[in-house]
């Protein structure tokens, strides 16, 4: 790709979560006001060997996966769409605005879009330059929104975190985990 100026444009935000859910399916969440930021962080540790090479200076680093935080703030956005999401978000709550017990899995060991699974695929895409992304195993984390009620148009800032989560253990396998690619859900 040559050198030039990249002005993605508008995004259109979807989502698709486990089979029974209200977002089964890849469901339109929303656009977005201005930018989507996503800001990937790599976990490193250095390797030291004491001696010759001193106490402190390593003579290698181990990679330790990494996550990212994508942060968006929608202008025009489906209520329904963006409460599922929520639900999601607290391991799968079985009405808006409860939890389950402390200590719910939210993936646990099940596959993507299985029953069980509360981790939601994020995609983001702009027909202006058709450079998507998709977080596969994204959720609303921390302060996951700011939802301003008033008489002016409500612009919901969402935060949300996505991990490089596997079914099953990522200890055992040799494989490598996508925690982000260019391929939209289906």
């Amino acid at each position: 790709m040559a050198l030039a100026i990249f002005e993605n444009g508008p995004t259109i935000v979807q989502v698709k979560g486990h089979a029974g859910s209200l977002i089964s399916s890849l469901s339109t969440l929303g656009n977005s006001e201005g930018q989507i930021t996503w800001n990937p962080k790599f976990y490193h540790d250095d390797v030291i060997v004491g001696g010759t090479y001193g106490p402190s200076v390593p003579v290698d680093c181990q990679f330790f996966l990494a996550d990212a935080t994508i942060s968006m703030n929608l202008v025009y956005y489906d209520q329904d769409i963006l409460d599922a999401c929520i639900q999601e978000a607290n391991a799968g709550a079985t009405a808006f605005g409860t939890m389950p017990r402390a200590g719910t899995l939210m993936g646990g060991q099940f596959t993507r879009f299985t029953s069980g699974n509360h981790f939601i695929g994020l995609n983001l895409t702009s027909p202006v330059e058709s450079k998507p992304m998709r977080f596969l195993a994204a959720y609303l984390t921390g302060q996951p929104l700011s939802y301003p009620i008033g008489p002016e148009r409500s612009i919901v800032q969402l935060n949300w975190r996505a991990i490089p989560y596997p079914a099953g253990n990522i200890l055992s396998g040799s494989a490598s985990i996508s925690l982000w690619d260019r391929t939209l859900d289906t």
